[in-house]
């Protein structure tokens, strides 16, 4: 078997300083991971067993307390960032007062890569403004959908501003401000085990952007679903139920 043309990049989901099992974007019901990689659902011991396991060196942690508008699992962040792991935060990071919130409890300069997500973002004014505090090469743009729609915070006229694009031109825009990488999530797939149901969009996206690096995933089952996330043009696979219940494992990505 040939070495994967794609960069897979485990997901953690952080709840109430558990990690959690993601499933349809119902955070409501979401319950602390149950994995064959680790006895509990502690971030670091899940974590270090991705280490171990995989030999991962980043990961990709959304906050979902933050994300919801509450406070960051900032204990668990910077335990973490102290493991020298390469942490893609998704905080809800996406007005200058939530990064400056954020701010104040983990040292942003430590992360990796930064999500400005579109679930939390009221204006493109928001993204651009986000964008030049944290810089072309560590921002990333998250273009959420559910069920084929996008997925926009209400607040109220403000928002109607995404509302008039479709998913392409809110893409063409987060290009215009200067992202280099964007990621492609429908949060319905989350956790389904059905398979990735942004194939088409990322594919078109890859072919209008071809200098724009993608990642997607969302149902992401077996390591067919990883190839044709490849084909479609991905850089990298958000990948997370599928590690913790053994249906790809180490020799998978090594193409053993």
């Amino acid at each position: 078997m040939r070495q994967l043309r794609i960069n897979v990049l485990p997901v953690i989901d952080l709840l109430h300083g558990q990690v959690v099992h993601g499933q349809a974007g119902q955070r409501d019901s979401y319950q602390p991971i149950q994995s064959v990689l680790a006895d509990s659902a502690q971030p670091l011991e899940i974590c270090q067993s991705l280490q171990q396991h995989f030999g991962f060196t980043d990961l990709y942690v959304a906050d979902l307390n933050a994300l919801t508008g509450g406070d960051a699992n900032a204990m668990e962040i910077v335990q973490l960032l102290n493991t020298k792991i390469n942490i893609w935060l998704d905080a809800g990071t996406a007005t200058l007062a939530a990064l400056e919130k954020l701010s104040c409890h983990i040292p942003l300069d430590m992360l990796a890569h930064v999500i400005v997500a579109l679930e939390c973002c009221p204006a493109p004014q928001d993204l651009e403004q986000v964008f030049e505090v944290v810089g072309p090469a560590r921002a990333v743009f998250s273009l959420d959908l559910k069920g084929g729609q996008l997925l926009v915070p209400d607040t109220g006229v403000e928002t109607s501003l995404w509302q008039q694009m479709d998913a392409i031109g809110v893409a063409s825009k987060a290009v215009e401000i200067g992202f280099r990488k964007m990621i492609v999530l429908d949060v319905t797939a989350v956790g389904g085990g059905q398979g990735v149901e942004t194939l088409s969009l990322t594919k078109k996206l890859a072919g209008k952007f071809p200098d724009l690096e993608i990642i997607s995933g969302g149902g992401v089952r077996s390591v067919e679903d990883l190839k044709a996330l490849a084909t479609a043009g991905c850089q990298y696979a958000l990948v997370a139920s599928a590690l913790h219940d053994g249906r790809i494992n180490a020799s998978h990505l090594n193409g053993e």
